[in-house]
């Protein structure tokens, strides 16, 4: 490794420890997280991928919707969802089931996940507008204002925590942390696997999956341009699919493929290894739930206000419409945002390109 790898794994932790606040936020345990974090940085470095896992805005919202929140019902989610993902990654379906979905009801799946990270800002900002207000107005100006700077969406995120804190000095609010209990490492009840034959459970699973596949194929492409390697979309659900059972196991969050400037860096696994080994330490360490107690749940909802209003949905909704394929990609992208459900998303796009192809 050189200083460069180091670089630009450092840069990459402020991302990850903002996108950790939300999965605090969202009811998942962050010290069981590291765990993951450090099985997904031998995975990694062994399988030299240029793709890290991490935190996950997307899947952290669509699970802890789906689940209610229930602690124990998000980890069964996970869990199945992971020895599922390594199990298609590992026989190199999940390559071809890649290839299927790309174009329309790709773009309308990531726009209409856009959607629900608008909705989920709102609710967030509904128990202290002037928290959430801050955060979510902050966030936009600094974005804007850095518009030119490739890294004005980590401004805008601190900008933004920043924004929210601040207010909080003058009202009341309710912390990011309130319940440590959940941060002891512990195996979670696994009730002799009876979850497995669970319908909400199941539901839950698939639908991180279908959320996977379509960040498998938007974020693997920019880290492949960044990088200028190939990204292998097998070896990637392979990682985040055994990183993200290993976290759950134990009660922690999923790991999905994000994109990061550890792809620029001169050795890409290297300092995607490092950069989830160190998280992962820290995670262990309690470091963000120590942090998070002092931090208003509303102070995060310019960053998932941003990440859907000027990112998923702008950069998506050209690739929605094509001259080939003019109601697949709609159909997915207001199935996904009215159900708040991925997999109904794309079950409902791939039907229609069914029927019309027939």
């Amino acid at each position: 490794m050189v200083a460069n790898d180091f670089l630009s794994a450092f840069i990459m932790f402020f991302d990850l420890v903002g996108e950790g606040f939300v999965a605090l936020a969202l009811g998942f345990s962050s010290a069981p997280t590291g765990i993951g974090f450090l099985v997904g940085a031998l995975l990694v470095f062994f399988l030299k991928s240029a793709l890290p896992v991490s935190f996950e805005v997307e899947s952290l919202t669509v699970i802890s919707r789906l689940a209610n929140r229930d602690w124990k019902s998000m980890a069964h989610m996970v869990l199945t969802a992971g020895v599922i993902g390594a199990i298609l990654g590992g026989t190199g379906l999940y390559g071809h089931i890649v290839s299927f979905i790309e174009g329309p009801i790709l773009s309308g799946l990531m726009a209409g996940v856009g959607v629900l990270l608008c909705r989920v800002a709102l609710d967030l900002s509904k128990d202290n507008k002037y928290i959430g207000g801050a955060s979510i107005g902050v966030a936009f100006l600094t974005f804007f204002l850095f518009k030119h700077d490739e890294n004005n969406l980590f401004y805008a995120l601190m900008a933004s925590i920043l924004a929210g804190v601040i207010v909080s000095r003058f009202v009341s609010f309710e912390p990011i942390v309130k319940d440590f209990s959940k941060e002891r490492i512990r195996l979670i009840p696994l009730d002799g696997f009876r979850f497995l034959l669970d319908r909400k459970i199941l539901h839950g699973a698939f639908a991180l999956l279908a959320l996977r596949t379509g960040t498998s194929i938007a974020y693997s492409g920019i880290d492949s341009q960044l990088s200028g390697l190939p990204v292998n979309v097998d070896h990637s659900n392979i990682i985040s699919g055994v990183s993200g059972a290993a976290s759950a196991l134990f009660g922690g969050a999923p790991l999905e493929p994000i994109i990061s400037v550890t792809a620029m860096a001169p050795t890409p696994h290297y300092a995607a290894a490092f950069m989830m080994a160190v998280m992962g330490v820290l995670l262990l360490i309690g470091f963000l739930p120590r942090i998070g107690k002092y931090l208003p749940l509303g102070c995060i909802a310019g960053l998932l206000f941003l990440l859907g209003s000027a990112i998923a949905i702008p950069d998506n909704l050209p690739g929605v419409l094509t001259d080939m394929d003019s109601i697949s990609g709609p159909v997915t992208l207001v199935v996904t945002a009215a159900t708040f459900d991925p997999l109904l998303g794309i079950i409902s796009g791939i039907l229609v390109r069914f029927l019309i192809g027939f």
